[in-house]
């Protein structure tokens, strides 16, 4: 589409067919109607599009923009009367190349026409037209007046169409001329009988000075919206090389889920491998000493044999049995272990048929929304190709009343236009690319806490800075996202190695000085992060560049409670939720898109939420102030109770939780503070699969504030943050 120019001297005919065409019934525009997106409809098409409307609105269907039904419907919305005279023209055309019969004016002969005066708005045969030519009388008549078959009719320009038109009369004394145009009342032209009645005291123009300013108005406008046209038609190409990038990321995690696949397998084929020969070395070991045992027998039988005869017999029947006892007990104990890796087997095979499906699953919204995209591309392609057609149409006129009426709408709907071309759409680069767990690993129902910390680290940007910690999480890379406080006005979002090395630091200025800026984060996906801050801050946050987006909670829902304070979050990666845990006893439920979903209230044995994790179908959370961890439901409004954590018995303190996590064997971990004659301690306690036995209790750094997981070549570590001195924990964890 060549850019917007004034051109006076277009041809009607180098205007594109379907600009004359109403999209909605595919004919020539009848009694044309305009909506502020400049698209037109005919009068009765646009009628049955408001009858269609369920909510007191109108979607153009072209461009798909909403806008409100005035009170009078259809009549309400402008009349085109510029691609009214233009439809008008395009039909005498037809006419006259059709050859069709028409009565003429002055002599009321049915015959073929061969001019039209735009004065007497009708038909003249060949003889009318020489008189209506030379005749004094029809002086005015003659430079208004067309012949249908030269040259010049076919190639007629808007600006020679417009010279061709008489202008307008009073839209209230019709039979007046038009002197001035009345500003006040959209640019309707007014006689002077108007000027002193109807409207006395309205802003009044000439037609023509009028119709240069808005020109005048127009001239940035239309040189702003060129500056973004290259950029417009650009956007295809991109969308299409994120579609592109998708694919070929779908297709490398699937090879990656069947290399995952294939070497999981081998393992636990090895291990099959080698319990099959520890089988058959230990039935050889205990033949042998069968052997060995009914020798000596034989032998003693021999010795003794008439006396002792039927007491060796015995001996023997009862070595027997013995031995095909401890065989049969043995041959036991082998398919319990050979069955649990087989089991294991299964489910590893399961999982990558899962995981294969939930790729293909997890990138339709992807490829949904790249399509939502690509079609709104397309309609702002259509609008920009339907403006400049129209812009160009109106001003090639060059006809000051059609400047006046159809201008100002022109210039609204570019405001519109620009700012919907200025978007950058920075979501193609996410929506390239999708985060999928990792094909099942094999677990183990034995795992144990390394006696010593692997390493203690100080934070690089944290500890020198007097910061606080609040919360830490990893990501599949092996990188590690800290949050916690500044200062009364500030919080921190840290990236950090393993090793505490500084990869990058944001600070979040907070709108509310009332509360201590305490901020605390979740994984969302590979590269996002749902981060929360007191009071009730929401956002997510991007890794990769920093970009944070924050909403209030009670700015979203009424159930937010006065007072209150964010404590932790979670996700529930199955269900696609964000859940928010709080001083009291509510949680707070959102999509991923950071949508309000519902409010969950917990038992009323729970106070408060310190920190929580999803493991299952079940929700663990952390009461500092009720001195106890609950697990507890998930559906509905009002969550149950399911069991309660033991609590730690040492030293008879009153240990209180603050943060849990969960290991890939669902071994469940926390950390619990006491005080006692004024000094803080801190316990790592580690939890069975079922949270309900109480397996290891070891003393860490006092100052110990959250705990997260880290995975390091297929193998779990337990990371330890540290409130306010800098310091990173790393704990092995052994799998028996």
């Amino acid at each position: 589409m060549p850019a917007t120019t004034i051109a006076s001297s277009t041809p009607l005919s180098d205007l594109a067919e379907n600009f004359f065409l109403c999209p909605v019934c595919l004919d020539q525009f009848k009694e044309p109607k305009q909506l502020p997106c400049l698209h037109r409809y005919c009068r009765n098409c646009l009628r049955a599009v408001i009858g269609a409307s369920q909510d007191g609105k109108i979607k153009c269907p072209m461009c798909k923009q909403n806008y409100v039904i005035p009170e009078n419907g259809v009549d309400d919305f402008k009349t085109d009367f510029h691609m009214k005279s233009v439809v008008e023209f395009i039909k005498l055309q037809k006419s006259f190349e059709n050859k069709d019969l028409k009565k003429c004016i002055s002599c009321s002969k049915t015959t073929i026409v061969s001019a039209y005066c735009f004065k007497c708005r009708d038909f003249l045969c060949n003889d009318c037209n020489e008189v209506h030519a030379s005749s004094k009388m029809f002086t005015d008549h003659q430079p208004l007046t067309l012949k249908l078959d030269n040259k010049e009719t076919k190639n007629l320009t808007l600006e020679k169409l417009a010279a061709l038109t008489v202008d307008p009369r009073c839209i209230v004394h019709v039979k007046e001329k038009a002197n001035l145009c009345c500003s006040s009342c959209g640019n309707v032209p007014v006689c002077i009988i108007c000027i002193y009645s109807k409207h006395k005291g309205h802003d009044l123009h000439d037609v023509t000075e009028l119709a240069k300013g808005e020109r005048e108005l127009l001239k940035p406008k239309l040189a702003e919206l060129n500056m973004y046209r290259a950029k417009l038609y650009e956007l295809p190409k991109k969308v299409g090389i994120a579609a592109q990038t998708l694919k070929e990321n779908i297709d490398e995690k699937t090879e990656k889920f069947m290399n995952q696949h294939k070497q999981q397998t081998h393992k636990i084929k090895e291990k099959l491998a080698k319990r099959t020969k520890e089988r058959k070395r230990g039935i050889l070991e205990i033949e042998n000493r069968r052997k060995d045992e009914n020798k000596q027998t034989s032998l003693n039988f021999e010795k003794e044999l008439s006396q002792l005869k039927e007491k060796y017999d015995k001996i023997r029947e009862r070595t027997e049995n013995k031995y095909d006892k401890e065989c049969e007990e043995f041959n036991v104990k082998c398919d319990e272990k050979d069955g649990a890796f087989l089991e294991k087997l299964r489910s590893l095979d399961v999982s990558f048929k899962n995981l294969t499906t939930a790729n293909g699953l997890l990138a339709k919204p992807y490829e949904e929304e790249l399509r939502q995209r690509s079609d709104y591309c397309d309609q702002i392609i259509k609008r920009y190709e339907n403006f400049t057609a129209t812009t160009t149409s109106v001003l090639a006129s060059n006809d000051v009343w059609k400047d006046v009426q159809c201008i100002p709408d022109i210039r609204a709907a570019c405001d519109t236009l620009i700012e919907e071309m200025k978007h950058d759409f920075p979501e193609l680069k996410s929506l390239s690319d999708f985060k999928i767990s990792k094909i099942k690993k094999v677990k183990f129902d034995d795992v144990r806490i390394s006696d010593q910390s692997e390493s203690d680290v100080d934070v690089e940007g944290i500890k020198a800075k007097n910061w606080w910690i609040t919360s830490i999480i990893s990501n599949g890379d092996g990188k590690i996202v800290i949050t916690g406080a500044e200062s009364r006005e500030h919080s921190h979002i840290t990236l950090i190695t393993g090793r505490g090395e500084l990869l990058r630091q944001d600070h979040i200025k907070m709108d509310n000085r009332m509360h201590y800026p305490n901020r605390y984060c979740c994984n969302l996906s590979e590269f996002k992060v749902i981060t929360v801050c007191q009071a009730d801050e929401i956002g997510i946050y991007d890794v990769r560049n920093g970009s944070h987006i924050r909403k209030h909670i009670s700015g979203m829902t009424r159930s937010w409670s006065a007072g209150q304070l964010v404590m932790c979050v979670a996700t529930d990666l199955v269900k696609h939720h964000i859940i928010v845990g709080t001083t009291l006893r509510y949680l707070y439920v959102f999509y991923n898109e950071l949508n309000y979903s519902h409010t969950i209230t917990l038992p009323d044995a729970i106070s408060g939420s310190w920190g929580i994790a999803v493991r299952r179908d079940s929700l663990l959370v952390c009461d500092y102030m009720s001195a106890g961890a609950y697990a507890v439901t998930m559906e509905g409004s009002k969550s149950k109770l399911m069991y309660e954590f033991p609590k730690p018995e040492l030293d008879g303190c009153n240990w209180r939780p603050i943060s849990v996590c969960i290991d890939k064997n669902q071994f469940i971990y926390m950390l619990w503070w006491a005080s006692t004659s004024g000094h803080r301690r801190c316990l790592l306690v580690q939890y069975s699969q079922d949270g309900r036995q109480l397996l290891t209790t070891k003393s860490v750094d006092d100052n110990a504030r959250c705990i997260t997981t880290l995975e390091v070549d297929d193998s779990d570590k337990l990371l330890i943050a540290t409130h306010n001195s800098g310091k990173l924990y790393t704990y092995g964890l052994v799998a028996k």
